[in-house]
């Protein structure tokens, strides 16, 4: 790309404009000329860009101030300066302060006041330039802050939710350990656990299913808690039974691991209760479509299940302790008979 300043002069006398070609011809600039405003504008119109346009104030058909208001229009980043004669002063000083012309150089001039003239106006065009650069260089880094700040303001809110998700589950699960450190009922212990998950996990729906007592029936849902959309209806319990059966059948002869059933409307996070091996049953929690369960939901999930299947295996012992202890009472009694 070349960056040499175009400089173009206009005047109708063909001495002046090749004096100004042998004055200018040691100086870094692409010189053009034109015998009238016409003939400039033609050039203009036909690609050329000067940086500096010097035209003469008096010219037949088309005075200078005049060919320079036109250029304006059509190079409006143009330096633009007039050469104009004593007798001609009044109409120069009119075109700079109607037509935005850059300063006005009387005839004749000095050699060295004109080359420092033109050489200050491609300086000033050069400046406007460069500030325009700027101005768009900053505005582009404006825009890419303000988009940043947008990401760090998305980022820091997901962060914050992230760590008060956090607290709810520390808190979440510390509640039902505290709640573990006495046998409770299954179905007490159920509907506590359920309630904690719920609050915690944020989920419109919950359900607690262990494996029919009868071969072949569908598998029996103990406890549940149903938000206001009832997720855990005839008709969504249907949709994830198979993904029930299919659990719970594989339990003891393979590792569990949990499953996401996705439907229009909502996802469902099944995941296996189990504690040394043993399978007690399959928690079901439901979140609508817009908030489906990720990798971090099911980890929260599993945890609350491995609680729960230390209740349940709690309420287990005590169901086997009674029954040992009330075996052990007939037996006392019997022996205290003989």
């Amino acid at each position: 790309m070349n960056n040499t300043p175009v400089v173009m002069f206009v005047d109708d006398e063909p001495n002046i404009l090749k004096t100004l070609r042998r004055l200018f011809m040691d100086e870094d600039y692409d010189i053009h000329t034109a015998g009238n405003g016409r003939e400039a504008l033609d050039l203009i119109e036909a690609g050329l860009r000067p940086t500096v346009i010097v035209s003469d104030q008096r010219m037949p058909e088309m005075g200078g101030a005049e060919f320079l208001a036109q250029a304006s229009r059509l190079l409006p980043d143009s330096i633009r300066m007039v050469l104009t004669g004593y007798a001609d002063i009044n109409a120069a000083v009119a075109a700079i302060n109607q037509g935005g012309i850059y300063r006005y150089i009387l005839k004749p001039w000095n050699d060295d006041d004109l080359k420092l003239s033109v050489r200050e106006a491609v300086n000033h065009a050069r400046l406007v330039e460069e500030n325009r650069e700027l101005t768009r260089q900053l505005a582009e880094k404006n825009q890419a802050l303000a988009q940043a700040n947008e990401r760090l303001e998305e980022m820091v809110q997901s962060r914050t939710e992230e760590l008060r998700q956090k607290v709810r589950e520390l808190e979440g699960r510390d509640k039902l350990q505290q709640y573990l450190l006495e046998v409770h009922p299954l179905d007490e212990l159920l509907a506590k656990a359920l309630a904690v998950v719920a609050e915690v996990c944020q989920t419109d729906g919950l359900a607690y299913y262990t494996p029919s007592a009868a071969a072949g029936e569908s598998p029996s849902r103990l406890a549940s808690r149903d938000g206001d959309s009832g997720p855990l209806s005839a008709e969504a319990e249907a949709t994830i039974m198979p993904a029930l059966e299919r659990m719970l059948a594989a339990s003891g002869q393979e590792e569990l691991e949990p499953q996401v059933v996705r439907q229009p409307g909502f996802s469902c996070c099944l995941m296996p209760v189990a504690r040394g091996g043993q399978v007690f049953g399959i928690l079901a929690a439901r979140r609508p479509e817009a908030r489906p369960f990720g990798e971090e939901g099911a980890r929260t999930i599993a945890a609350f299940a491995q609680q729960v299947a230390i209740g349940v295996n709690d309420c287990g012992l005590q169901d086997r302790y009674d029954s040992i202890q009330t075996s052990l009472d007939d037996v006392l009694q019997d022996l205290s008979g003989l």
